[in-house]
This record gives C-alpha cells, sequence and structure tokens, in this order.
C-alpha cells in the first residue's frame, strides 16, 4: 500500500511555473562528495539520486559491460542485507532501487516520502556503498545479457544501433566495443569489486536530493550516512575520448536474413552537452525532426515513422535518425533523405518554425511534473553551472533566427553521414549497389575478444 501511495503522490506533483526554478543549496562532504538540494513541489516525499561519473566510457578492453554488471550488483544485497532482505526493505519504504549504466555517467535512484526519509537513507546509502557482489546472482546476470543480446537474434533495429556504434567509435573505444560472450564468461565478482572501487568514489560522484524537505535536516542525514563513505582511489575520472570525424557520406550493411524490412540509422556528429552552442542545436534539431517527418512520412509514405535523436541526457554528442522502410523503398527513402537535407541546410528556417521551437524547448522545463525530471534538468555531471540552467527560459526566449541557422551549417551539413543499414540482402540487393563504398559487417565483427 505504501508504494502505491507513494507513487501516486509522485504522480500528482504539482507542475512548476515558469519562474519557479528551485534554489538550489550546495555542499560538499569532508570525503568530497558534492550534494545537491533541490526543493520541489508541496507533496511530502523526496527523490534521491547518486550520479557516479562512470560509464561505458571507462570500461577498458575486456570490461564489456562491466559498468551496468556493477550497477546491477547494488540491488544484489549488501554486507547488511542479503538481496531478499534488501528488496524487502526497499519494499516497505514503497520504492525500488534503479541503477543504469550509460555512455557517459551511471544513475541510481530511489524515492521516499518525507517522514521515512532518514530509514530510505540509511537502506540507500548501504546499497551504494556495501554492496556484496554475490558470485551467484553476477552469473545469472551475465547469462541473461547474453541471452537478450546476441546480435544474430536481435531485431533489425536493435542491430543496427549495435553496429552503428561499431562503426562511428571503433573496437579501440569503449563505446564502440561491444560484449564477447567467452570475454563475459569470465567475469568474476572479484573484477567487477575491483570496477567498482575504482570508479564509485566520493570525489566522482554527485549526490541530488529533490522534494519537499527540511534543508537542515537533510544534511545532516547525508552526512551521517555518506560522511563515512571512503575510497582507495579517491580522484575523479579524467576519461576523455575522441570525438568521431564525419566527412563525408559513407555506407554500412548489416545482413539480417529473412527480414521482410530494413532499418536505416543515420549518424551525424552535434555539439557536446557544455557546448555555447547546444541550444540553437537543439532548436535545429526539433525543426528538423519536423521536416523529416512531414516529408518522409507524410507526403513521401515512406515510412510509419522516422526522428532524429540527440540525448543531452546521456551526454552523448551523436545525432541519430532512424526509420524502417519496406525493402523495396529503401533506396528511395535514402534519396528523399538526402533530397530533404539538402533543402533543410539550403533554406534554414522561418520564423513560425523557430517560435513552434522555443515552444518546445521551453516546454522542457514548464511541463515538468516530476522530481526526477528536475534533476536530471539539472544534472550537475552534464550542466556544472547550474546557473545557467536556472537562466533557461531566458536563453530560449533569447534564441534567434540567425543563431538556429548557424548551427544549421555547423552540424546539419548534407554532404556527410555515416548511414548504417539492416536487412535481408536478397531483397536488398539492387538497391544497395547504388551505395558508393559499401561496407559489409557481419555478427562476428562485433565479437572480438578484446
Amino acid at each position: 500500500m505504501k508504494k502505491i501511495f507513494l507513487s501516486l503522490l509522485l504522480l500528482s506533483t504539482q507542475r512548476i511555473s515558469a519562474q519557479n526554478f528551485p534554489e538550489i543549496q550546495t555542499f560538499t562532504l569532508k570525503n568530497g562528495l558534492r550534494v545537491f538540494l533541490l526543493p520541489f513541489g508541496q507533496i511530502p516525499s523526496c527523490s534521491v539520486q547518486l550520479l557516479v561519473n562512470c560509464g561505458r566510457k571507462n570500461e577498458t578492453p575486456g570490461q564489456q559491460d562491466y559498468s551496468q554488471l556493477a550497477a546491477d550488483c547494488l540491488g544484489f544485497g549488501t554486507a547488511k542485507y542479503n538481496q531478499t532482505q534488501l528488496q524487502s526493505a526497499l519494499f516497505r519504504l514503497g520504492t525500488s532501487l534503479q541503477a543504469n549504466a550509460g555512455e557517459q555517467f551511471t544513475s541510481i535512484q530511489a524515492a521516499f516520502s518525507e517522514k521515512q526519509l532518514a530509514e530510505g537513507l540509511s537502506v540507500f546509502s548501504e546499497a551504494v556503498l556495501h554492496p556484496a557482489f554475490p558470485e551467484k546472482d553476477i552469473k545469472q546476470s551475465i547469462s541473461q545479457l547474453i541471452d537478450f543480446n546476441n546480435p544474430d537474434k536481435m531485431d533489425i533495429s536493435d542491430q543496427a544501433s549495435v553496429f552503428s556504434n561499431f562503426w562511428l567509435f571503433g573496437a579501440g573505444s569503449p563505446l564502440g566495443r561491444y560484449f564477447y560472450k567467452d570475454q563475459l564468461m569470465k567475469v568474476t565478482a572479484d573484477s567487477l569489486r575491483e570496477f567498482y572501487q575504482f570508479n564509485f568514489t566520493p570525489r566522482n560522484s554527485r549526490l541530488l536530493l529533490c522534494g519537499h524537505f527540511d534543508a537542515a535536516a537533510v544534511q545532516k542525514m547525508v552526512e551521517q550516512y555518506f560522511g563515512p563513505w571512503t575510497a582507495e582511489f579517491g580522484e575523479v575520472n579524467g576519461v576523455v575520448l575522441d570525438r568521431p570525424v564525419i566527412s563525408k557520406k559513407e555506407y554500412a550493411f548489416i545482413p539480417h536474413q529473412g527480414a521482410v524490412q530494413c532499418a536505416l540509422e543515420w549518424m551525424k556528429m552535434g555539439p557536446d552537452p557544455t557546448s555555447k552552442d547546444l541550444l540553437a542545436f537543439r532548436a535545429a534539431n526539433q525543426i528538423f525532426n519536423d521536416v523529416i517527418f512531414k516529408e518522409i512520412r507524410e507526403k513521401g509514405g515512406k515510412t510509419y515513422g522516422i526522428s532524429s535523436s540527440y540525448s543531452v541526457a546521456q551526454a552523448s554528442p551523436v545525432i541519430r535518425i532512424n526509420t524502417m522502410v519496406r525493402n523495396e523503398e529503401m533506396y528511395n527513402t535514402i534519396r528523399l533523405f538526402d533530397t530533404t537535407l539538402q533543402q533543410f541546410y539550403a533554406r534554414g528556417i522561418t520564423d513560425a518554425e523557430l517560435k513552434n521551437a522555443k515552444t518546445t524547448l521551453r516546454n522542457n522545463w514548464t511541463m515538468i511534473q516530476e522530481p526526477e525530471a528536475v534533476m536530471g534538468f539539472f544534472n550537475p555531471l552534464l550542466f556544472p553551472r547550474a546557473d545557467l540552467r536556472k537562466n533557461y527560459l531566458q536563453l530560449v526566449d533569447g534564441l534567434t533566427a540567425d543563431e538556429v541557422n548557424k548551427a544549421i551549417k555547423k552540424y546539419l551539413n548534407p554532404d556527410s553521414y555515416k548511414l548504417l543499414i539492416a536487412g535481408d540482402e536478397n531483397a536488398l540487393a539492387s538497391s544497395l549497389q547504388h551505395l558508393p563504398g559499401l561496407i559489409r559487417f557481419h555478427a562476428k565483427d562485433i565479437q572480438v575478444n578484446q
């Protein structure tokens, strides 16, 4: 009942008004952990998030999927609780522990009522700071990874995504490497514990609390439960990966026998999240997304959907345009995409398009209704300067067509992209021959023991 009640509370949190940015309070514990308090709403509940500067970027050769496996281990039990006891403790508090590793960072989240916040932080900190790394549960998690991520068994959209990363970043980058079954089978509790100990440190993490709470009381709780956190490796990870270069049109193909459709994934490079171009580019991409849907879906009738995505939340600078089309329409869709991109690049945007894009960008903040979204908006690993996030609406209002058009010229050049195609080779044979310099991949290409 508590779990249902808390979920209803979170869903019913009142929308933030345009002017009501939280007055963020920050402090740093003696161990170097930076803490951010974000007051939000009137519901007596609090969402807690620990952001660790560790993700796929930190996986050295042979450590593919270590970041997610380490995150999984946070739910497998601790020095104080076995897995069943940990899950029971969280259930009594009406919550669960969500731990997910991305390209750049790992997020661990839970939510508690204000009255149970002290007990919640006790359980949360125990899970995060003292994971047990039980061998049996690790092996089960690895088995599931292997079963559900076999490249020979993926659908064409997932296959296109995996191979596009391999092609874009290369096997020399942790963002391009894919797991290898034999390598995963060698993972031990000790190797994951070592990965965790090196990366999960106070100075390498940020703790966020968002909701309705007494700030002074919360600070004492944080000091009590996270103050004792120590780490042998106390420095901040300094991993910086090379930015891929896309200087011309390139095509690659991964066969998927029997596929009745094909998946298309175009890749281009956008700005980094800290770039001064970020807001203008996001407006440009929002408009471009609407344009390609109208031209390729509505007018062209080539597909049921096509979208241009750019994930600020994951700190990825890659622009990805995805669609699925009938085999016989593959080459026609590529040609229509080229025409649409060329025309968009040449004409720029209209005042009406800019107005709609600004509305969408403004809604990114004003439509927020849950603490989790507030924490994502102010993510200190992505946006170190909270003052710029608090000026977000003013920056949106001041955005000009000239700034957006400059972003289009800089990032949406029609003469360069990588296009990965996944589908049945026999059905697509006549279309594939029109693509110059076509690179052909096979499942074994990404299963390299590194």
